[in-house]
């Protein structure tokens, strides 16, 4: 947002709800240089609650003119899969996908609720761990496609 970063384009992880869910499934399938106008309903923004003590009131539907910059490597890279799978066994457990949030959330710097980070945890596996083995392989993190994303 360059009306809220001092002019400076925003810089963050798709998918892992450092942004309003409606940015997170409207900036899908991007590519750099592409320009979308978005509107988001307030059920994948802010809701009923709104935000920052009306700043956006309860809800509000947003629209947003996004243009995407570039694209670097992130969750779904190969290094990225190595990084968090601390003991090279080619499978992420709970555990080790929970130090990478954590890891994640402090670089950022935003404060969250506690529950937030289990929310995420939670919504990871249900949507990844296809076989419900309790771990993610490389394959179900699909570390062999859109490794832009």
């Amino acid at each position: 947002s360059r009306t809220q970063n001092e002019g400076h384009p925003k810089w963050f992880v798709l998918g892992v709800g450092q942004v309003i869910k409606g940015l997170d499934i409207a900036m899908m399938n991007m590519c750099p240089g592409e320009k979308r106008k978005v509107i988001i309903p307030p059920s994948l923004a802010y809701g009923q609650q709104g935000y920052a003590q009306g700043k956006i009131p309860p809800n509000a539907t947003l629209i947003f003119e996004i243009e995407l910059y570039a694209v670097n490597k992130g969750p779904r890279s190969v290094e990225a899969f190595n990084q968090i799978d601390k003991d090279s066994d080619k499978k992420l457990s709970v555990l080790e996908i929970s130090q990478y949030l954590k890891e994640e959330f402090a670089r950022d710097g935003k404060k969250r609720h506690p529950s937030v980070h289990d929310e995420i945890l939670d919504d990871i596996f249900k949507k990844n761990d296809h076989d419900g083995d309790g771990f993610i392989s490389a394959k179900e993190y699909n570390v062999y496609q859109h490794d832009e994303l």
